[in-house]
């Protein structure tokens, strides 16, 4: 593979990478709420459901999702409402009376939506398909240079999450003992809620 290809590929992954969107939202607001390591536990279900595709593409999953509109719509509908809820929740949180000390929340809510929001997220699947055999070509080596640039990718994502947790996590701690961080929250809370009916409504 040329070293072009990957420098390509990398650049368009960082684009995909740190365009704001749900997965930035979620650990945002996962991280202002509870803390860095809630944070992190959401960017880690997130990155778990890039490898939820990496398995479905094993199967031949990604291209029907492709190919059917009827099962495009499904996971796309399950998506959005899944992702309108998570949001609402935040939204209602924000106008619930805090308490001074709040119990550590346990990780496995944070990681579940995270892996739930991009599994349910039929763009991802989509971008892999429609990217990624630009940058792989064909052969007997294609399979291996596909690992490579979705390793890169989920790399980069990683790290991208692990920053977006710590910030946000400082940010929640300087702004929890004001009307700030009730403000902070239901704003996540309401870009999720759109983000959900943008992506129920919105055509393929």
């Amino acid at each position: 593979m040329m070293h072009a290809e990957i420098w390509a590929w990398t650049a368009l992954a960082a684009l995909v990478t740190i365009t704001p969107g749900p997965d930035t939202l979620l650990v945002a607001g996962h991280a202002i709420g509870r803390g860095v390591r809630a944070g992190l536990a959401a960017g880690a279900g997130i990155v778990a459901g890039f490898f939820w595709y990496a398995a479905l593409a094993l199967f031949g999953f990604m291209a029907l999702l492709a190919a059917s509109p009827i099962v495009f719509m499904i996971v796309k509908i399950a998506g959005a409402l899944y992702l309108a809820w998570i949001g609402a929740q935040m939204l209602f949180g924000a106008f619930r009376p805090s308490t001074e000390e709040e119990k550590p929340a346990p990780l496995g809510a944070p990681f579940r939506q995270g892996f739930l929001s991009n599994a349910l997220n039929p763009k991802v699947a989509l971008f892999y398909l429609a990217a990624l055999p630009h940058f792989i070509g064909t052969g007997s080596e294609a399979p291996l240079r596909a690992a490579l640039l979705i390793g890169i990718h989920y790399a980069m994502s990683a790290v991208w999450l692990g920053a977006v947790a710590l910030v946000a996590a400082g940010a929640g701690r300087a702004a929890r003992t004001s009307a700030l961080y009730r403000w902070i929250n239901g704003a996540i809370g309401a870009a999720l809620v759109g983000i959900g009916a943008r992506l129920a409504f919105e055509r393929r």
